[in-house]
């Protein structure tokens, strides 16, 4: 009973989970031997998945563990692996029209060109090339002092996709309003007092209760982020 308890609620108190499984599927997506650019891989933990495609990770590398220790911050010292590119995602040393597909989770709220980002990702894309990214609609301080925005509308993505010359483009909402706050009274419960967990736990289950059918305004209101696909045309 508790084991099928964590395996429903841990997608929805970890959008990572979903966020994982929706790289996987689109990484499946792609024509074998494939080139692929990682772009702001980290520490490449989506790599397992590109076996039959050709990787190239991308990262400027320099993210150790969190300055200020927030929430969300990482106190684990990363390890980025072997990079392929090494330096700035809005500069990267690659030749027009290289790529079949580019890959980008969770890296703009981190980068001070987003808009620069999403033009190189054009230039450096084959016409009928395609992109995966992820971006957080809200989120919390984290990976200090590489923390410059904390989320991205779907007006702001769409505005720079079409600039870059891109078509084609879905960008799908996650959880809404209510799940958000889901989410924020958890981090709150594991954090905080006796107390908090008391107080809090029935604003968690209203939550809960209300994300499951998520209407036009609660997910206009507020999401998780935005998984996005485009065609460079």
């Amino acid at each position: 009973m508790i084991s099928r308890l964590k395996a429903h609620f841990r997608p929805l108190v970890n959008n990572a989970i979903p966020r994982r499984e929706w790289v996987r599927a689109r990484l499946s997506e792609l024509p074998d031997d494939a080139l692929l650019l990682d772009a702001g891989c980290g520490e490449q933990q989506y790599r397992e998945y590109c076996g039959r495609l050709q990787y190239r990770g991308q990262d400027f590398g320099k993210f150790e563990v969190d300055e200020a220790k927030g929430l969300a911050a990482s106190d684990t010292k990363w390890n980025y692996g072997e990079l392929d590119y090494v330096g700035n995602i809005w500069d990267i040393d690659e030749k027009d029209a290289t790529f079949d597909a580019i890959l980008c989770t969770e890296v703009l709220e981190h980068v001070p060109e987003a808009g620069d980002t999403i033009l190189e990702f054009g230039r450096l894309l084959k016409s009928g090339g395609k992109l995966f990214l992820t971006v957080p609609s809200n989120s919390l301080r984290h990976q200090d002092p590489y923390y410059f925005v904390a989320g991205y509308s779907d007006h702001y993505l769409r505005y720079w996709l079409e600039k870059a010359g891109f078509s084609e483009i879905e960008i799908e909402p996650q959880g809404d309003y209510h799940q958000w706050l889901m989410c924020e009274d958890l981090r709150s419960m594991r954090s905080g007092s006796l107390l908090a967990k008391v107080a809090l736990f029935p604003a968690f289950l209203y939550r809960y209760w209300k994300q499951r059918t998520p209407t036009a305004e609660s997910i206009a209101t507020l999401c998780l982020g935005y998984h996005v696909t485009a065609v460079r045309s």
